[in-house]
């Protein structure tokens, strides 16, 4: 038995007692339609053009393509130029209108030409190099020597305590040198005292 698809015309060879006298739903395997088949229902035959037909209308449509195509040329022939533009005319220049003439007015200059004569500036000297420091002669330089002697002598009874610390066996030594200060602090204390006492009594 032959099976045609309903759908997309696809066909099936079935043996004959596949479909029951009741007959049965088949699937198509190619586009899936479920259609019933009756038993012993004779396929539906596809319709076919006969050739002498065929022959003919392919005939007239090429006659009919030549046709359009002979129209469309003599169409194209026949049609008239694109009238030009017309060139758009140049906006005549506008004519400036004369204004009246301005009277002259004479302006007096506010500042004179004397004034306006840069003054006369006094140059500027170059300064001098400075000159060089002179040496220190062996006074002077004996003088530095005991201001800085006393001030390091100054400084080490200030800091004694700190450096009894921080020298230990230096101890014996600024202890020394500190009462040798303290004992000379008291000879000047006496000594000025008398002076003062002596200068009192020629006031007296």
């Amino acid at each position: 038995m032959r099976l045609l698809c309903p759908k997309c015309d696809a066909e099936y060879e079935i043996p004959d007692d596949v479909i029951p006298a009741e007959g049965r739903d088949v699937q198509c395997s190619g586009c899936q339609e479920t259609w019933f088949v009756p038993a012993d229902t004779p396929p539906r035959a596809l319709t076919s053009i006969d050739p002498k037909v065929s022959s003919i209308l392919q005939q007239e449509v090429q006659r009919e393509m030549e046709a359009r195509k002979a129209e469309t040329r003599g169409a194209n022939d026949t049609a008239p130029e694109p009238a030009s533009a017309p060139r758009p005319q140049a906006d005549p220049a506008p004519v400036s209108k004369q204004l009246p003439p301005i009277d002259r007015v004479e302006i007096s200059p506010l500042i004179s030409p004397a004034d306006a004569a840069p003054a006369l500036t006094k140059p500027v000297m170059p300064s001098p190099a400075p000159e060089e420091v002179a040496p220190l002669d062996s006074q002077q330089r004996g003088t530095v020597a005991a201001f800085l002697i006393l001030g390091v002598l100054t400084a080490i009874y200030i800091f004694a305590p700190q450096l009894t610390e921080t020298f230990p066996s230096q101890t014996d030594r600024l202890n020394a040198y500190v009462f040798w200060v303290d004992d000379l602090r008291q000879w000047l204390q006496q000594g000025l005292k008398a002076i003062l006492d002596y200068r009192m009594s020629f006031s007296l």
